[in-house]
């Protein structure tokens, strides 16, 4: 029984594999960065920390994250969007906090139809918001992109 769901565990993560999804682009890496300033300048992009990110065509100081209110920011990586044959959510995008465990991030929408990669993150903390669920939450995260 274990050999029948290893093999197909295996089939699966080989049929799923993001280069079989779009043979076109292949399947590469294209950004990821550590957003560290959690509570930076509201409207005010900043260069996150170029010893943990990364970007494939303009290097790590080609990302950027802008806090646009409290748990909520705005990425950009340039020149790593799919342009205009490619417009919408192409690729994957992966989140996730950084910091207190109370807290979790997500990715509410991302867009690679220009050349380049734009994602707006959300931030939540435990409760405290509407009907006790999550409240919005300033926190520090990781983001990884690729194609």
């Amino acid at each position: 029984m274990k050999r029948i769901l290893c093999g197909l565990a295996l089939g699966c993560l080989f049929w799923a594999t993001p280069s079989l999804a779009e043979p076109s682009r292949g399947a590469a890496t294209l950004c990821y960065l550590w957003a560290d300033q959690e509570a930076h300048v509201l409207n005010m992009p900043y260069v996150p920390s170029p010893t943990f990110s990364f970007n494939a065509v303009s290097k790590a100081a080609g990302n950027t994250v802008t806090h646009v209110g409290t748990g909520r920011y705005a990425v950009k990586c340039s020149g790593v969007g799919g342009g205009p044959a490619f417009s919408g959510g192409g690729g994957h995008v992966q989140v996730s906090s950084y910091g207190p465990i109370n807290t979790f991030c997500h990715v509410e929408d991302w867009d690679t139809g220009t050349p380049d990669f734009f994602a707006n993150v959300v931030c939540f903390g435990r409760g405290g918001g509407g009907g006790g669920g999550p409240a919005p939450e300033d926190s520090k995260f990781v983001l990884l992109f690729v194609w």
